[in-house]
């Protein structure tokens, strides 16, 4: 063997092993690298699946990453979509930006050839803020899991639909950009999670809030069909989407608000705009079917192409998926501040003919009391709640147990770790925390576990569990309580009943 052959072998040789320790991945498109870790894993980040929609890009469909050369870095943090700082997304909206159209995937250690269950996660944020990336440093990849984030555009970059866009595609059709880039992202999975050891045949998608919304909104897609086969959706569930034009209507108010022209070139004006005055346009939309800017986005469009036009009406079937779910809300979410008199407004406002039989459910006094204006207690809170999650959720188990199909509900009744009071987001510590390190803890709900086993079997039962029965017809549930998860039927079915009825 001469000198250059054996250099040239140990150099192969050598070039393997580095590509070994940082974890090089082949996948559609180029190489990347990310970062292999003490325990046998990788981490994943930055991984593009559609090429960044900024310039003429904004406000169209994703569109198809070119193929690069040489190995992509896939390593530090992502890059938010843009968004404004709320506060608690203060480090997301400083380092958002349009190039984001991104994922973050944690690989577990695992034989060559495996095919593992794969979790792909849709973070919340009322579709305007967060992001999903620190998803891939959950501890729940170590029970043999493929965990995926996604990270969507959001806000106005994300929803906002208008006459010109609408002329300008080639499906008559403008706006739900996000659930589209969710969409793609499914199809990336689809295409390249074998490269990870995850089975493109087991995929669940989950998602929190918004990003629950947004779930049940795929599972009405067409274009969803086929691209993930079972789907837990915490705290959210359907939200009637507005029509085309009722969207419309509110895209065109952007340009009337901005002094720019109707048409072509005001689009293209938008299109020039820099993104922190997008940022700052955005808040000033307003929708009339709801006067709160800060879940403008929460609504979707029945644009005709992305979900079928009619959708926006919930007891229409709309061609639902029908596969397995876990569904379900913990038991406060958003704590209403407001007092007795305000929660009385809230009851009648929310459910309309209702209203009546709807106080006399929470237990409000037939007539109001001077005193209300200014007492305060709990039922506004749990009108919140039972509106905006409970019911919906329920709602959303509707078409899949009609099927035949089944279909698991949860009420998650305890404080986050280090908290006393039950609130919105209260379960995801427990779900992606660290549940192995709380083995010997009673109070330690077995979220985590439920989750796992439903991400391999389409069952969250499992040996090392209470029972989960499915709600089946009477509508059985589990309360996740300190050192108990019980079962329960019915809770609340009958006010949601009358929120079903409140338009009729």
């Amino acid at each position: 063997m001469t000198f250059r052959v054996l250099f040239a072998l140990l150099a192969s040789l050598a070039f393997q092993g580095t590509e070994a320790a940082d974890a090089v991945r082949a996948i559609k498109g180029g190489t990347i690298r990310g970062e292999l870790q003490e325990d046998g894993s990788a981490v994943f980040h930055r991984i593009p699946f559609a090429a960044a929609p900024a310039g003429d890009l904004r406000w169209k469909s994703p569109q198809p990453l070119p193929p690069w050369t040489g190995v992509r870095d896939a390593t530090g943090p992502a890059t938010p979509c843009p968004q404004l700082d709320e506060g608690w997304n203060a480090a997301d909206a400083a380092s958002s930006g349009e190039d984001c159209l991104s994922l973050a995937i944690r690989e577990p250690r695992h034989d060559q050839g495996a095919r593992l269950p794969v979790f792909v996660w849709i973070h919340g944020g009322s579709n305007r803020a967060g992001s999903g990336a620190y998803i891939a440093n959950s501890p729940i990849y170590r029970r043999g899991i493929v965990v995926v984030s996604v990270e969507y555009r959001l806000g106005i970059f994300g929803f906002l639909a208008s006459p010109e866009l609408s002329a300008e595609s080639p499906h008559h059709a403008s706006g739900n950009y996000a659930l589209q880039d969710q969409i793609a992202a499914l199809k990336w999975v689809q295409a390249n999670i074998a490269q990870f050891g995850g089975d493109s045949h087991n995929v669940t998608v989950g998602g929190q809030s918004a990003g629950a919304v947004d779930i049940a909104q795929l599972l009405r897609s067409p274009l969803a069909r086929s691209l993930f086969s079972k789907a837990i959706l915490e705290s959210g569930g359907l939200s009637p989407p507005r029509t085309a034009a009722l969207n419309e209507a509110i895209g065109s108010s952007l340009l009337v608000n901005l002094a720019l022209a109707k048409g072509p070139a005001g689009l293209a004006a938008l299109r020039r705009l820099p993104v922190a005055d997008l940022l700052a346009a955005a808040p000033k939309l307003k929708s009339p079917t709801n006067f709160d800017s800060n879940i403008l986005w929460i609504e979707s469009s029945a644009d005709g192409w992305v979900l079928p036009a009619g959708s926006n009406t919930v007891d229409r079937r709309g061609g639902q998926m029908s596969i397995p779910l876990i569904v379900g809300n913990n038991s406060q979410e958003f704590i209403f501040e407001g007092s007795v008199a305000d929660a009385r407004q809230m009851v009648g406002g929310m459910y309309g003919k209702q209203g009546a039989k709807a106080l006399k459910f929470y237990g409000f006094p037939p007539t109001a009391d001077p005193a209300e204006s200014t007492r305060k207690d709990d039922r506004g809170t749990q009108v919140l709640t039972d509106v905006i999650f409970r019911c919906s959720s329920i709602g959303l188990a509707k078409w899949p147990l009609a099927d035949g199909k089944k279909v698991w509900r949860y009420e998650f009744a305890m404080p986050r770790p280090g908290s006393t009071r039950i609130e919105h987001n209260a379960e995801l510590d427990y779900v992606f925390g660290d549940e192995a390190a709380h083995a010997m803890d009673a109070a330690w709900p077995p979220l985590q576990k439920y989750w796992v086993n439903f991400f391999k079997t389409g069952d969250p039962n499992g040996v090392d569990v209470p029972k989960w029965p499915d709600m089946g017809k009477e509508h059985r549930y589990i309360t996740v309580l300190p050192n108990e998860t019980r079962v329960d039927e019915g809770q609340s079915d009958a006010v949601c009943s009358l929120l079903a009825g409140s338009a009729n």
